[in-house]
């Protein structure tokens, strides 16, 4: 079994927290954007709310890269929309 050169280890973070950032962001830009239909009224303030849950979902997304390159032991949670599939029907 061969281990796999450093290049390809740090490459492999990069495209994780790429992924982890894109998909954290646009959670936050969803989430913020359906609150600030619910919540508000004015054009300025829906975007506000948008901006800020967008901004904390990069936030988070940075936080967790710079985890993972500090510490290589620490694992990217992975977000994954498997989690949200329905339960198979198949029976054993």
């Amino acid at each position: 079994m061969s281990k796999k050169p450093s290049e390809y280890k740090v490459s492999e973070m990069w495209d994780k927290c790429a992924e982890n950032f894109f998909m954290r962001s646009g959670t936050g830009l969803i989430a913020g954007g359906i609150a600030s239909v619910v919540l508000f009224r004015g054009g300025m303030a829906r975007m506000a709310l948008t901006g800020i849950t967008t901004g904390f979902g990069a936030g988070y997304a940075a936080m967790e890269c710079r985890l993972a390159f500090e510490h290589p032991e620490w694992k990217l949670a992975p977000f994954s929309f498997k989690k949200f599939s329905l339960p198979s029907t198949k029976k054993e």
